[in-house]
């Protein structure tokens, strides 16, 4: 958070030289942790971004720490697709700032904002470009955790266009120390929710641990917006965007635009599934599928992306490499049953069409058994035809008397015919839906007060029960207050019955 009086100090920066060395040109980003300018290196004459945190944040040991965090990780990477950091230190008024590359270009969310709709190349390529960096982020032990078109710039390098620059890891997690091989202390506590939750993956939106596969969720939502114009979940209330990550499932690509190819949608809904161990489990494997789009479609001829493919370190990934969990297909045959027919790649046709014969092939076995099983039976009854009937209770015949039987026998007396009453035919009505849900929240510990996050209305100390209204659709954000705890609000569906486990942990685990 920003006051006035830090305003005017950052403002002071402009036109000013820092610790000898960087002069400050001009503002050209804006964020909540501090600003970036454009300056030039006083002998190199060389054009830098610097990235001041605002002079409260330098001041909370957290930001700071995660301040250095983003710039160590960004400076370790090496890699050309992810923007360098060369430099770090404090201005005279206590401002922390990191200094980088400068890249003359724009982000891709500008290049959404006024296309709406990416070509499938451009798309591609982006993608691509972004698989390569963050494999290698990933394999450094770092995820990104806030990957947004935002977040990736656009420019051109040595006749490359699109080139991609991938910037800001300030929430970054590392998730191993390549120097002493130890984990690092966590910076976040239980709860907490850090990104962009438009752009969140399930776990992230639920508090949970974040996995590489989490910046994978993250990708599938932008390659959406790319090829759609449009991103799979909005709404007003950001938890409700966090609800619908974790419990709804987005249209299909193709749904919303009719030109997205098939395998397109098959790669996009399984980046975006639900559970990890059934996305692509490493950026190689979904760089294989993005690599297969690539020549399918023959976008070879409209962008070259050697570059990419060619580069050493795709020529390093492992090949042996082998995806869990439900394929691209498969998702799209659950989703989309009028497509559920087609094929992806042209290498399953043959599959699917020896299964088809080999069905068929079955089925006119049984039936030629059947015939067989018939025919045998009619022989074996002298000609006549084989009648099963269902047995039912009524009165049995007896075989007809002989002359002298009747004489013997006194006639027998006729039974009074009683007609059944007709059965009413009268359908069964479904029973009512109940017009309340009940609502259960337990904790570990006792005396956690309930509330309505959006109206502020108390609900109940835990543990407890509560009946609330029944709304078909609709979902209520429960907050959660005990003292000495900061507890992340919930979403819960009203058309159902929920039972809520709050479980409550010390600040520093995750």
């Amino acid at each position: 958070m920003t006051t006035k009086d830090s305003i005017e100090v950052e403002e002071k920066y402009l036109g000013k030289i820092i610790n000898n060395r960087y002069k400050i040109i001009e503002k050209i980003g804006v964020g909540g942790m501090g600003n970036v300018y454009l300056a030039e290196h006083e002998i190199l004459r060389k054009k830098v971004a610097v990235k001041i945190l605002h002079f409260e944040q330098s001041k909370r040991k957290d930001t700071l720490e995660r301040f250095k965090r983003e710039a160590i990780a960004a400076s370790n990477m090496g890699q050309a697709n992810i923007v360098d950091v060369t430099d770090f230190g404090y201005t005279e008024e206590g401002n922390a700032y990191f200094v980088m590359e400068y890249i003359d270009g724009c982000s891709l969310a500008d290049i959404i904002k006024e296309k709406k709709v990416i070509p499938l190349e451009f798309a591609v390529s982006v993608a691509s470009q972004v698989c390569v960096a963050l494999y290698s982020a990933h394999g450094k032990g770092i995820i990104h955790r806030d990957l947004k078109p935002e977040n990736i710039l656009i420019t051109e390098k040595d006749g490359i266009y699109p080139f991609v620059k991938i910037v800001d890891f300030g929430i970054s997690k590392i998730i191993s120390d390549q120097t002493t091989k130890e984990r690092p202390r966590t910076l976040t506590k239980t709860g907490t929710i850090f990104g962009t939750p438009e752009y969140m993956s399930p776990e992230q939106a639920g508090g949970e641990t974040v996995e590489p596969v989490s910046d994978i969720y993250s990708l599938g939502v932008i390659f959406y917006e790319m090829v759609t114009g449009q991103i799979p979940f909005s709404d007003d209330n950001y938890m409700k965007v966090l609800h619908k990550h974790q419990y709804e499932f987005p249209e299909l690509p193709s749904a919303v635009n009719p030109e997205v190819p098939l395998d397109v949608d098959a790669m996009i809904m399984k980046c975006l599934e639900k559970k990890t161990f059934n996305r692509y489990q490493s950026m190689s494997l979904l760089l294989g599928d993005l690599k297969k789009i690539y020549l399918k479609h023959n976008l070879e001829n409209k962008i070259s992306l050697s570059f990419v493919f060619n580069s050493g370190t795709v020529s390093g990934i492992e090949r042996d490499e082998e995806s869990t969990g439900l394929s691209g297909e498969d998702i799209i045959k659950l989703l989309n049953s009028e497509k559920a027919d087609s094929t992806i790649y042209e290498d399953d046709d043959d599959e699917i069409k020896s299964t088809g014969t080999a069905l068929k092939i079955v089925i006119v076995i049984l039936l030629l058994l059947v015939a067989g099983f018939l025919l045998f039976a009619y022989i074996r009854k002298g000609g006549r035809p084989v009648v099963v009937e269902r047995e039912r209770p009524v009165e049995t015949v007896e075989d007809e008397p002989t002359k002298e039987e009747k004489k013997e026998k006194p006639a027998p007396r006729k039974r009074e015919h009683r007609p059944s009453k007709p059965r009413s035919a009268k359908p069964v009505a479904p029973p009512p839906k109940k017009r309340t849900i009940n609502l259960t929240v337990n904790s570990n510990l006792d005396g956690v007060r309930v509330f309505n996050k959006e109206t502020g209305q108390f609900l109940c100390t835990t543990p407890c029960a509560r009946t609330l209204p029944r709304k078909e659709g609709d979902v209520m954000i429960l907050g959660f207050e005990m003292e000495d705890f900061s507890i992340r609000p919930m979403a819960i569906n009203l058309d159902r019955d929920m039972i809520v486990n709050v479980n409550l942990k010390e600040a520093g685990a995750e």
